[in-house]
């Protein structure tokens, strides 16, 4: 190709997006496995999920930090109950938080009231209190051109454990 042409190439297409086919992304993916302490960089969550067309759920999705890679929580299922004026067709189900209340357990955050668990909602900050250990899986599926695709997921949080207030200071 001449060099006119690249340049035209370069005006058309930019260079703000490329590839380079010598990257293997294989090798970088987090192995299925356990690990040991582990923190959390971020906290995605999204509020108000209608789940199985019945219920309604906040849902949290801790990313944790594995050898330098962000790997997302499968997710932990706040159902609470819904507005009967937003949502006519749900129910309250509060009998699947096991899991949520598990891990709220784990990090001290519930308290009982009238001989209930309270279960607050999950702040990225209060997440970054604590180390955990983890057990990641690799989940595979098929992508939109029909290719195998792989992706790492925290399943579980093993245990959790508060961070020193100095190693908090440090960040």
């Amino acid at each position: 190709m001449s060099d006119q042409q690249m340049k035209d190439l370069e005006e058309i297409f930019g260079e703000d997006a490329w590839y380079e086919p010598g990257e293997n992304k294989s090798s970088s993916m987090v192995e299925a496995g356990t690990y040991e302490n582990i923190t959390v960089c971020e906290l995605n969550v999204k509020p108000d999920i209608v789940v199985q067309g019945k219920f309604l759920a906040d849902i949290y999705e801790p990313v944790f930090e594995i050898n330098g890679k962000k790997v997302k929580h499968k997710g932990l299922f706040r159902f609470k109950k819904p507005d009967p004026a937003k949502y006519p067709n749900l129910q309250a189900d509060m009998g699947s938080n096991s899991g949520y209340f598990n891990f709220c357990e784990m990090v001290h955050l519930t308290y009982s009231k009238d001989g209930k668990m309270v279960l607050p909602e999950l702040s990225e900050e209060t997440l970054k209190r604590y180390i955990y250990n983890v057990e990641v899986v690799v989940e595979e599926w098929i992508g939109r051109e029909g290719n195998e695709m792989k992706t790492p997921r925290v399943s579980k949080v093993l245990k959790a454990l508060q961070r020193s207030k100095e190693t908090l200071m440090e960040e």
